[in-house]
């Protein structure tokens, strides 16, 4: 009678297969977000493209940087920061191209990062355009934006844009003789407005790239109306509400 000898692990086996474990366990210890988005491929492209650029390798090992590149939603932040860099180079292009009667350099213009929070875009656009001025904007003083301290086009300035007529004055001045351009992402709904307000009264600034957040709870309104036209109250509200108001001087 045949007997059927059963495999059983030997010591050497369970010891080899606990070192692959504990290999790899070591291998990704201490590893932050960004080690693991380059480990791996992305179908996003705009993360992707991130990826590839050259400052990479710098500043993965900044210790400036470690915050910046250890955050929760690395790969959603500069999905979107590299979505807000294609907006803003488009932007910047409409800009020379409708200044037929004089050239336009970067020089000339000043870019404001407005309620930046930590300056997920501003670091990103920092790297893409090291020759724009840039103003990253929040009245929040006590988050770590170690990360671009160094940043040589990058001037962060701690003020409150609902103090309207200063933040319009403190504009004007910064962008006399130039070109300023505003850039405001994840803002609330009456952040959202306020900050169309600041646009529409500062003469210097062409240009307003808005991607607001969310509806205020408080307007429900909108809600109701776009419920009643079948409609995403979003997509209302920003479409209806929001772009009627912008005095933009260059072409949409």
């Amino acid at each position: 009678m045949d007997e059927t000898k059963e495999d059983v692990p030997t010591q050497s086996d369970n010891e080899e297969k606990d070192q692959v474990v504990m290999g790899e366990s070591s291998r990704t210890k201490g590893w932050r977000a960004i080690d693991y988005m380059i480990a791996n491929e992305y179908t996003n492209s705009y993360v992707q493209e991130w990826l590839d650029m050259p400052f990479i390798p710098t500043i993965r090992y900044d210790p400036l940087w470690r915050s910046f590149l250890n955050q929760k939603a690395l790969k959603k932040e500069i999905s979107e920061s590299m979505a807000l860099y294609k907006r803003v180079s488009i932007v910047i292009d409409q800009l020379r191209a409708e200044a037929v009667d004089s050239h336009v350099s970067l020089q000339d213009i000043v870019l404001f990062d407005v309620c930046s929070g930590k300056g997920n875009a501003t670091a990103v656009l920092s790297f893409m355009f090291p020759n724009l001025s840039i103003y990253m904007v929040d009245k929040n003083k006590k988050m770590n934006i170690s990360h671009v301290t160094n940043l040589n086009n990058v001037q962060i300035e701690y003020r409150d844009i609902f103090q309207v007529g200063k933040f319009v004055d403190w504009t004007n001045k910064v962008t006399q003789g130039k070109i300023g351009i505003f850039l405001g992402s994840h803002l609330c709904g009456d952040l959202s407005e306020i900050v169309i307000d600041v646009f529409n009264k500062c003469g210097n600034v062409r240009a307003l790239i808005l991607a607001p957040c969310c509806l205020s709870k408080r307007k429900r309104q909108i809600a109701d109306t776009a419920v009643r036209l079948k409609i995403d109250n979003y997509m209302y509200w920003t479409r209806a509400e929001l772009h009627p108001p912008i005095h933009s001087t260059i072409s949409d």
